[in-house]
């Protein structure tokens, strides 16, 4: 799979929390649009913090997201589990995948308590907010907005020129490749990826 390099991989992450979400530079835009590009960013910013495959990610039950007892204070503030349903994984084996993501799912659910949703325990966490079951949203729809921002960041003429295909499942190889290097054990790594 194609990844940014990490000089790419910052340039478009700023573009997304600095740019994309915000009133400053979308002024037209409606506030509930400022929403959903919040919790966009943060679908691609998890993908790259946790290992995710898209759909594990998406089919993520509220319910699944939790705090085990054995977290420390300081933990608490950072870190949660994030189970993996047998059904929702591509490997048919339920896993739990420990991140320090905590501040990405409050944002997550704060997004929503604006676009007027709360979250129940079997709800998803990345509800679609036009959908009338509450169902989560495709991978489509996320991809579409990935390759619109990648247009809009500057970025996809330099990802042409490198013949470069960025997915959002590019963003777990990219999780991948920088723990790698920052020296995670391969088979501690390969268990929190389900792979």
């Amino acid at each position: 799979r194609d990844i940014f390099t990490l000089e790419q991989y910052n340039v478009y992450t700023k573009y997304l929390t600095r740019v994309y979400v915000t009133k400053k530079h979308n002024p037209n835009l409606e506030s509930a649009e400022l929403e959903k590009r919040k919790i966009f960013t943060e679908y691609i910013l998890l993908i790259a913090n946790t290992g995710h495959r898209s759909k594990e990610l998406l089919g993520t039950k509220f319910g699944e997201i939790y705090q085990p007892p054995s977290f420390t204070e300081d933990e608490r503030q950072t870190h949660v589990a994030m189970v993996v349903r047998r059904d929702n994984a591509k490997t048919g084996r339920e896993r739990r995948v420990i991140a320090r993501v905590k501040k990405r799912i409050d944002r997550i659910i704060a997004c929503y308590k604006k676009l007027g949703i709360k979250h129940q325990p079997d709800d998803y966490l990345f509800i679609n907010p036009l959908s009338k079951d509450r169902n989560h949203y495709g991978r489509m729809i996320m991809y579409q907005r990935l390759k619109k921002t990648l247009i809009d960041s500057g970025l996809q003429k330099e990802l042409d020129l490198e013949k470069k295909s960025i997915s959002p499942y590019s963003f777990r190889h990219f999780y991948c490749y920088m723990r790698l290097i920052n020296h995670v054990p391969i088979h501690l790594l390969a268990k929190n990826m389900g792979t």
